[in-house]
Order: C-alpha cells, then sequence, then structure tokens
C-alpha cells in the first residue's frame, strides 16, 4: 500500500470509530402501534430512534426487529441512579453503557442477568411463565463508577468511563410480544435520583439535575471522499469488494474491519473490542455483496435454534442454542442505512431447519420467493451503498447470547478467517442467479 493511500485509510478508520447505531423499529405487526398507556420518551429517555416510516432516522445500521432508547445525563458527586423498571413481554431487553470517545460498550446488564425485586418473577430465564402477569418488577443501580476487581453488586451498571463527564446508555427491547405494545407492555425504566444528602428526585427535577439530553448523540458516518477513495481504488473491479461468493468477516472493531475490507489487511489478532454503540450481547458477520455477479442472490444455511416469543408463548424456551438471530442488507458505511432485515421467526424452515433467502431489488423478487414456497425475500437497497454504487450492498448477520454449548455461533470465532470452519453451515453459503432460473426450481412448501 502507498504511503498516501495508508493515510487515507487511518483517516477513514479514525472517522468510522465514530458511527453511533442508533434504534431501530419493532416488526412491522400493526399489534406493536403504541399504547397510550405507556409513553414512549420522556426528559430522559430519547426515543424509539428509528422507524420504518422516518427514513432521517435510518442511520446506523438498525435491525427492524429491535427498538432502542438512548439517555445522556451527567451523575452529580456522590449520587446514584437508580431505574425502576418491569421486564417486559418481548424476546430481550438489556441496558448497556458506553464510552462516548471509543463508542464501545463499557458494561451491560441483560434481562437474565438483572435479578428482580422481591416478591416479583424473571420472565426471561429458561423455562419461566413468560404470559404470568404478577408483578415483574426490577431494580438497577447506576453509578459513575469502574467496576471494582471484586465484589461487584448485584443489578449494578458501572458506567464510569475515566475522564468522561456524561454517561450514556442505550436501552433495548427486541420482539415485543404482538398483543403488547412497542414497549413489551411494560413503559420505560422509570428513574431516580438519590443524592448525597438524601433527598430523592425523579421526573422533571431530575432531568434538570442531570442535564439529560432528549436528542440523539452526533451521528458522524465515514465522509464520502473518504469511503469513495476506499470504495474506488485503481485497478479494482467494478463489483469490489463484494466476492462471487460472498466472503463473511467476524466484526473485531471499525478499524480492522475496514482495513481487511478494502486493504486486504485480514490477518493478526484483532480486539474484540466492538463499537459504533454496539451491544455486549450480539457478535455480528458481515458481508459485501454485489449485483453485478448477478441480480438474485441466494443464501442456503441452517438456523440455530432461537426461542419462539412473538405469539406471546407461555414459557421462555430453554435448551436454545441463541437468544436472537437476523439479517439484514444494509447500504455502506458512507450511509449506514438498513433496507430490510429478517429475523429468525420469519424463516421458513425444512425439518432440520435448513433455509433459504432470496435478495434482491422488488423488480427481481422471483415469484417463488414466498413464504409459501419455503423461500425467505430479502429485499436490496435500489440506490445500492447510497454513494453511487447501485449494484452494492452490506450483510449484517447477528447472534445474541449464545449458549455455551453450542459451538457455532459468531461468538465461538477466535481468529480472521476461521469462520466457516466454527460456524459451518449455520453460516450460510451465497451464489447469484437470474430471476429466472430461481423461478425454474418450482415451488417447495415447508413443514
Amino acid at each position: 500500500m502507498t504511503p498516501p493511500l495508508r493515510r487515507l485509510a487511518a483517516t477513514a478508520f479514525a472517522a468510522a470509530l465514530t458511527l453511533i447505531p442508533t434504534a431501530a423499529h419493532a416488526s412491522a405487526d400493526a399489534d406493536n402501534a403504541p399504547s397510550k398507556d405507556h409513553p414512549t420518551s420522556s426528559c430522559f429517555w430519547f426515543g424509539p430512534t428509528f422507524s420504518a416510516t422516518n427514513q432521517e432516522l435510518n442511520y446506523a445500521f438498525p435491525d427492524s426487529g429491535a427498538l432502542y432508547w438512548a439517555a445522556q445525563f451527567s451523575i452529580p458527586a456522590g449520587a446514584k441512579l437508580e431505574l425502576h423498571g418491569q421486564y417486559a413481554h418481548a424476546r430481550y431487553q438489556s441496558l448497556n453503557s458506553y464510552d462516548t470517545t471509543t463508542t464501545a460498550p463499557t458494561a451491560a446488564l441483560n434481562d437474565a442477568a438483572t435479578a428482580p425485586d422481591r416478591g416479583s418473577h424473571n420472565p426471561y430465564l429458561a423455562d419461566a411463565n413468560r404470559k404470568g402477569e404478577g408483578d415483574r418488577n426490577y431494580t438497577v443501580t447506576v453509578l459513575d463508577q469502574t467496576a471494582p476487581a471484586t465484589g461487584a453488586q448485584q443489578n449494578t451498571l458501572y458506567a464510569g468511563v475515566p475522564g468522561q463527564q456524561r454517561t450514556m446508555l442505550i436501552y433495548r427491547l427486541y420482539l415485543p410480544d404482538r398483543d403488547r405494545d412497542i414497549t413489551g407492555g411494560a413503559g420505560l425504566p422509570e428513574p431516580e435520583l438519590h443524592l448525597s444528602d438524601g433527598k430523592v428526585l425523579t421526573g422533571t427535577e431530575l432531568c434538570g439535575a442531570m442535564s439529560a439530553a432528549t436528542t440523539t448523540p452526533p451521528i458522524s458516518k465515514l465522509p464520502l471522499d473518504k469511503y469513495t477513495a476506499l470504495r474506488d481504488q485503481p485497478g479494482k473491479p467494478a463489483t469490489f469488494p463484494a466476492a462471487q461468493s460472498p466472503e463473511w468477516r467476524t466484526f473485531y472493531n471499525v478499524q480492522f474491519g475496514l482495513g481487511c475490507t478494502y486493504m486486504g489487511q485480514c490477518t493478526g489478532t484483532p480486539a474484540r473490542t466492538g463499537g459504533q454503540y454496539s451491544n455486549i450481547d450480539n457478535q455480528y458477520v458481515t458481508a459485501n455483496i454485489s449485483r453485478g455477479f448477478g441480480p438474485v442472490l441466494v443464501l442456503n444455511g441452517t438456523l440455530p435454534r432461537t426461542p419462539r416469543t412473538l405469539g406471546s408463548e407461555q414459557r421462555m424456551e430453554g435448551g436454545v442454542d441463541l437468544r436472537y438471530w437476523s439479517l439484514c442488507n444494509n447500504e455502506s458505511m458512507a450511509t449506514t442505512k438498513v433496507t430490510g432485515c429478517l429475523y429468525d421467526e420469519q424463516l421458513p424452515l425444512t425439518a432440520d431447519r435448513h433455509y433459504t433467502i432470496v435478495a434482491s431489488l422488488p423488480g427481481d423478487r422471483p415469484a417463488n420467493a414466498t413464504e409459501a414456497c419455503g423461500v425467505a425475500w430479502l429485499p436490496l437497497s435500489p440506490t445500492g451503498d447510497g454513494a453511487g454504487h447501485p449494484d452494492d450492498g452490506y450483510l449484517i448477520m447477528r447472534n445474541m447470547m449464545a449458549d455455551k454449548g453450542f459451538g457455532h455461533a459468531v461468538q465461538d470465532t477466535k481468529t480472521p478467517g476461521d469462520e466457516k470452519a466454527v460456524m459451518g453451515s449455520y453460516l450460510p453459503d451465497g451464489s447469484y442467479t437470474s430471476k429466472t432460473a430461481f423461478e425454474s426450481n418450482g415451488c417447495h412448501p415447508q413443514g
């Protein structure tokens, strides 16, 4: 790599570090309309910050199965923040705190790790009663401190970052049950500030004392000129950086991802630090794709076992491989927009949990790329990467909370290049074809 290109890559890496994934919308079911009983924002919580009908809030690679609420504030010296909430009727919920300089998560409490209040129950534990209408209360303490080496307190989020004056939290909620509102029938966690003199603040008084901000954090995408310089390198084919057979790569950090994708620097032992305000419970593989190889991309793989929750199933299924799985098509680092996603319960499966996904533009969708024919369809973006390359796309596959006994999740990959060896058929194989050629396969209903 020439010195100017090396400097350009370094600049692009630094710019990309400030990307922030924000809220996504809930599944598109009409049953998930906001409830009048549960406000969906407050002076403390901003969100949900992504909507399928509001493209201004479509950024930072959102997942259409999730909703995100952000909170930014300063905890007064000697004070502690308590969040009083109810476990939502949903697939998953969590709180993450962040280093706002590196955008890496610093601490997290997910649903299963959050103990209930006395007399309440946690519906997220394996085989727990999900539908019980008894008390579902919990209390989380947020401290502007780093976690102690020993003796960490239960239900405590140690959100302190040395030198950081403000705290940032993201509250995540995945797949609210169909018979619940977008808060999963629980509302948002209610903040309560305990000052050092014993006074307790709530509501607008709390927000004033904490200088709470009810706007999204500043969003900084990879500047267009930097992205274009990486994407349009001299001598590269029009399909660069995609490959004839999609190459899946574990996401370790933004710097390594850009270096591997655009510079071929895919070796070494990169730090698995995440970034872009990622979720500690998720790990990701990504693949660049191009319609230059064919208008229809066919992906075949095996779906890990995940709970079924959308229909308000009675119990949280135990013995699963992952808590949640999804595949999203996005534009690029220049726009960070999502075109569409598929999550686990949307995939038609064979008896051995094999799936077929077709990704195409709406006009190229094969007639048999339907659930009735055992095929899931993923829409591609008509603007490609959103930066002048209409054939480009960027796939992100999420694996959440992998069971330690599974062994084939993204979480189990260790070094760049080991993805297929570790994940096997759980990492989909892909090939390009035409609409007519795929339609010639006929219709093969599952089940």
